[in-house]
């Protein structure tokens, strides 16, 4: 289950404000073999920031982004009525502050 969940949305540049550089986290995700709800945040993160336009040079759709977004849902059981991305974004927030 999920930290937090709140009705709290950050947008895109708010959640991934102090994000690692995207081609470090590609290869932090890379070089990860356990593939636990971090890893699956991460790379949602990842995905998301592609498909929001703020990674350079690279182009995610929003519909593989989406789709990331559902599986972490799943993965933290969470039912929540929102959009699975701000979903994404909030935890993201959440763990990069803890982190």
């Amino acid at each position: 289950m999920s930290e937090t969940i709140s009705t709290d949305w950050p947008k895109a540049t708010q959640a991934y404000a102090t994000a690692p550089d995207p081609s470090a986290e590609l290869e932090w995700l890379t070089a990860t073999t356990e593939r636990g709800r971090e890893w699956w945040l991460r790379r949602a993160a990842l995905m998301d920031r592609a498909a929001s336009g703020l990674v350079p040079g690279h182009v995610a759709s929003s519909g593989d982004a989406f789709d990331l977004a559902c599986h972490l849902m799943a993965i933290d059981g969470t039912v929540v009525g929102c959009n699975p991305r701000a979903y994404v974004r909030q935890q993201y927030a959440l763990w990069a502050n803890n982190h």
